[in-house]
């Protein structure tokens, strides 16, 4: 395995190790926020059903205090007033709206005769009755709409009510629409308060027509709601009051004992709704009594309507009075529209379920919009169940949208400056640790190539002061052989303070003496230096500097800038061939700096390698390079020491070869 890949193998599994609890870590702190905000919506939620509950009760409340005699249009001002009569609170038409949704108040007596309190009574006028116009026909046929709906869940016997050919017929096809059944009808309404009491032993029984309730949403159980936070229990209000069970709460719930006092009617089949005679004559004969009234309870039509109802015992016989309700009209005022005014629709859905069956829905903000019962998914957030005579109705929570809170904005920047650091951290070491392998290979490489640069002056040093020793050399020979030794010990020279200079420089031990010098001065330190480099090579070159700048005067170090001319050369001279001059040109440039430019006619260099051929250790990657001897170390000093002497140094292509531009600072 090479070492680049052993490195990403190394950080990869440096970076799985911190990422991993880095990433347990924040994902625990973001589900304890989740949880915290599931029980804050869970606590909403509670108060919210609560609310609702004693809404309720309030409502039921009320309704338990009305009397006896309120469910008659004429009754008492007070049990001890005499002959005083006014028409009952609930005689309003249309009925009043203390309850949201009402049809209208019934009550069924114990011969299972239906009568209302906001029809007068039959005999009565609508002098009498404090109605004008076509107010009472109106009544009429609202009582009628409520024989129809009871009729229809068989709580009333079926009775057809026919309309009145003439205006003399009115007042009997009132009594029709309202009581004075005959024998076979009386029959038929017997099992009328036994149905009653079978309203909530038994599902709801179909209708004369055979349907049953419509519950478009279906069942609870279709739901499948899922309870995600373990240890958070969702919460069940007690279906009756302190948590007792329906039957410890029905023995609480004793009977009401109250006075009352009605119009007496004469006559052995007389009823509320046979009332005669002038108001006058009915106030003259009043009954006084004491009526037993129990609480209400609540049930659901299988025709979709809601009904409450309370038993009364008056003279030992049993009366049912009640409300009959709309209840998509009643769970809308009091559940779902409060539902979604309040913060809670926001980030929640509401349903309201009675017996497993779903009612009513109120879709939160952020929710979907359901088509049926069985698409309806979601966490469940809280369950309540209402409190008596609403028992078995349930207030079913679920989220559809849960903020994490305001904490999470944190952790979600927390996650992200983790994750940038992190990666970043990797991708820098990465860089570094390839980097750091990079420079390795190259110092091998230099090692190598130096240690070849040095064997081969050392080994032809050796080779030609070994046959000048032993006088192998001939007479003519000998001066050659002594030049070619001198030219060796020079590049040895040069190389050697090629790597002294640049250990000085890594360690900043490099110290210049900068000296004011003009650039013909220069040029004369330099010509016999170049003329030695390049005559060894067997090469020529050509050296041009304009006159008007021969006496301008340059800070520079003496050998600082001979090691920059001659590694150029030598540069030059690596990669030109024999048969082509070197140029060496020294020029003004127009902004104040005197620029020497050392030409050769080479292949060039490519332009995607102009600037890393300055890097330490590096060598082109051209066969030609390849093919070259050198150690990698020239130009990349050759740039510090022009650095160091406050220059800069550039590389041009031309047409042909390559051109290095070295630019110091003129002084004067």
């Amino acid at each position: 395995m090479s070492s680049l890949k052993r490195l990403r193998v190394v950080l990869g599994l440096f970076f799985v190790a911190l990422a991993l609890p880095t990433a347990a870590l924040i994902h625990q702190a973001y589900q304890r926020l989740q949880w915290e905000s599931f029980h804050q919506h869970q606590s909403r939620a509670e108060e919210f059903a609560a609310r609702i509950d004693q809404g309720l009760r309030d409502l039921i409340a009320s309704e338990d205090a009305q009397p006896f005699t309120a469910y008659s249009y004429f009754n008492l001002v007070a049990p001890t007033s005499g002959t005083l009569l006014q028409r009952s609170p609930l005689a309003g038409y249309p009925p009043a709206a203390t309850v949201p949704g009402l049809i209208g108040h019934f009550q069924v007596d114990s011969d299972g005769r239906l009568s209302v309190p906001f029809v007068p009574p039959a005999g009565s006028d609508n002098a009498q009755a404090g109605l004008g116009g076509d107010e009472r026909e109106m009544r009429v046929q609202l009582a009628a709409r409520m024989r129809a709906i009871l009729a229809a869940n068989r709580l009333v016997a079926t009775r057809q009510r026919e309309q009145p050919a003439t205006a003399a017929s009115a007042r009997d096809a009132e009594k029709k629409a309202l009581g004075d059944q005959d024998s076979a009808s009386r029959e038929a309404q017997a099992p009328s308060q036994l149905a009653f009491d079978n309203l909530n032993a038994a599902p709801p029984a179909p209708t004369s027509s055979g349907s049953t309730a419509s519950n478009a949403l279906g069942r609870v159980a279709d739901l499948k709601l899922e309870e995600r936070f373990q240890g958070a229990p969702v919460m069940a209000a007690a279906a009756n009051e302190d948590g007792a069970t329906k039957s410890q709460a029905k023995a609480k719930r004793a009977l009401r004992k109250e006075a009352g006092g009605l119009p007496e009617v004469a006559g052995a089949a007389a009823s509320e709704t046979d009332y005669a005679g002038t108001r006058r004559d009915l106030a003259s004969r009043i009954h006084t009594f004491e009526s037993e009234v129990d609480s209400f309870e609540s049930s659901l039509l299988a025709s979709g309507e809601l009904v409450l109802f309370r038993n009364v015992w008056r003279d030992g016989q049993r009366y049912i009075q009640g409300l009959l309700i709309d209840r998509e009209r009643f769970l809308a005022a009091l559940v779902t529209a409060p539902f979604s005014l309040s913060p809670l629709a926001d980030t929640s859905s509401l349903l309201v379920a009675r017996r497993g069956e779903v009612l009513a829905r109120a879709a939160g903000a952020a929710s979907r919009d359901y088509a049926a019962a069985s698409t309806l998914r979601g966490t469940l957030l809280y369950q309540a169940r209402l409190s008596a005579p609403f028992s078995d109705f349930e207030l079913i929570f679920s989220v559809t949208r849960l903020p994490a809170g305001p904490g999470a904005t944190v952790i979600a920047w927390l996650a992200a400056v983790l994750a940038l650091v992190l990666c970043g951290g990797l991708w820098l070491m990465f860089r570094l640790g390839a980097k750091q392998l990079a420079l390795a290979r190259q110092q091998q490489d230099f090692i190598a190539a130096v240690s070849h640069e040095l064997k081969t002056p050392l080994t032809s040093i050796r080779m030609y002061g070994e046959m000048l020793r032993e006088g192998w050399a001939p007479a003519e020979k000998r001066q050659s052989y002594y030049n070619f030794i001198h030219d060796e010990a020079e590049r040895l020279t040069r190389l050697i303070n090629n790597v002294l200079n640049l250990a000085r420089m890594t360690r900043n031990e490099l110290t210049v003496e900068l000296r004011e010098v003009t650039v013909a001065q220069l040029l004369d330190l330099l010509r016999s230096k170049v003329d030695s480099v390049v005559s060894h090579a067997g090469r020529q070159y050509r050296l041009q500097c304009a006159p008007e700048i021969a006496s301008a005067l340059l800070r520079v170090d003496l050998d600082c800038f001979t090691q920059v001319v001659l590694n150029l050369v030598d540069n030059a001279l690596k990669f030109s061939s024999a048969e082509q001059a070197l140029e060496i040109d020294v020029r003004a440039d127009g902004a104040g700096h005197i620029e020497l430019a050392v030409r050769d006619y080479g292949p060039g260099i490519p332009k995607e390698q102009s600037e890393r051929i300055f890097t330490l250790f590096y060598r082109g990657e051209n066969a030609r390079t390849r093919a070259t001897a050198g150690t990698g170390i020239g130009l990349a000093l050759v740039k510090r020491l022009v650095a160091v002497m406050d220059g800069e140094i550039s590389v041009v292509n031309r047409q042909p070869g390559a051109e290095f531009r070295v630019r110091l600072p003129r002084v004067a």
